[in-house]
């Protein structure tokens, strides 16, 4: 289960990435070399990058490839470092299940409502479920990330994880 989420995660992002890139590139082709385009496109852009941002959340807490502002956390005793890792892994989980909540309520109320995307033939909610969906994600990889520590195992007090792209070399 653990890896089939992982390659969804990961395709997801380059097919978001690939969407993104080939949209923009056909958009500046179209407006300056037939002075055209599709009014839809920058909407659709955003849409699959904030998708991106969303999901690639997860990827970050699951690669331990997030910025870690460890200075101070070095200098604590092994114990008190776990505690304080713990801690954090706690306060992340907690932001992400709120999140996961209010976003919820956001396509719940966007469904009820009918919204329809500005420039996309699409309703809203269709276009905002990614935000459950990444929330989901992130609370997932923040239990891993907390489950592997209250066993024991730890690198500078989150749980190691390769990088995808090392698995292939």
């Amino acid at each position: 289960m653990r890896e089939m989420i992982n390659r969804l995660e990961e395709w997801l992002m380059a097919t978001l990435l690939a969407f993104m890139t080939v949209l923009t590139f056909l958009q500046v082709v179209m407006r300056y070399v037939f002075n055209t385009g599709w009014v839809w496109s920058l909407e659709a852009t955003t849409y699959s990058f904030a998708a991106l941002v969303l999901i690639g959340m997860s990827y970050g807490v699951r690669t331990n490839t997030h910025i870690a502002t460890d200075l101070l956390t070095r200098k604590l005793s092994e114990p008190l470092r776990h505690y304080v890792a713990l801690s954090a892994i706690f306060a992340c989980l907690v932001f992400a299940l709120l999140m996961l909540y209010g976003s919820v309520i956001l396509v719940d109320r966007l469904m009820i409502l009918g919204n329809a995307a500005r420039d996309i033939p699409a309703p809203k909610w269709l276009l905002t479920a990614t935000m459950p969906l990444g929330f989901a994600l992130l609370t997932y990889r923040f239990l891993e990330v907390g489950w592997v520590l209250l066993r024991g195992g730890e690198r500078d007090g989150l749980p190691q994880e390769r990088d995808a792209a090392e698995d292939e070399t």
